[in-house]
């Protein structure tokens, strides 16, 4: 009987092991989360380069769309991802070599070690775009100010950043 135990315990115990092995997912800090990354692979898969992904977002986001088009000869998409309450999350792609991102005065922040962005803030959005290789990455926040009166842009600084972090992890 105690064999039969022993051998049902190390049984357990050794599939445990097993599954817990073969969990290749990488855990979304808390305040951030996943988003429909086959949708988005799909998407981007129609480029002719070949961008990073984020590995998580900071918004709960219910849809996706893509957009790919053409701005003076060079390729460019639009990810944006939309909550219940329709704030936007936008990334957007292009290899252009001079795609001009600036809206308003710019603060600088390290990505990486290698890799430095252009933060930018205003009343309406907040924005964090860099540089990897010859791709640029943008990516925009924009609350719905008619639900958000009172809190116009609830993603941070930092949350935009770690997002953008995430794509060179």
């Amino acid at each position: 009987m105690w064999k039969t135990v022993w051998i049902r315990m190390y049984m357990i115990t050794f599939l445990a092991l097993v599954m817990c092995g073969c969990n290749t997912t990488q855990a979304v800090p808390n305040g951030y989360y996943n988003y429909d990354q086959d949708k988005v692979i799909t998407a981007v898969e129609q480029l002719e380069f070949n961008p990073d992904l984020p590995d998580f977002i900071p918004i709960h986001m219910v849809s996706v769309v893509s957009d790919v088009y053409k701005e003076n000869e060079a390729e460019i998409m639009d990810l944006s991802f939309y909550t219940t309450e329709n704030n936007l999350l936008t990334i957007k792609f292009t290899e252009a070599d001079d795609y001009s991102t600036s809206w308003v005065d710019q603060e600088k922040l390290p990505i990486t070690d290698q890799i430095d962005g252009i933060y930018e803030d205003n009343r309406f959005s907040k924005k964090i775009s860099w540089q990897k290789g010859r791709i640029t990455y943008v990516r925009t926040y924009r609350a719905n100010v008619s639900t958000e009166l009172n809190n116009e842009q609830r993603v941070t600084r930092q949350q935009l950043v770690e997002v953008a972090r995430s794509f060179h992890s």
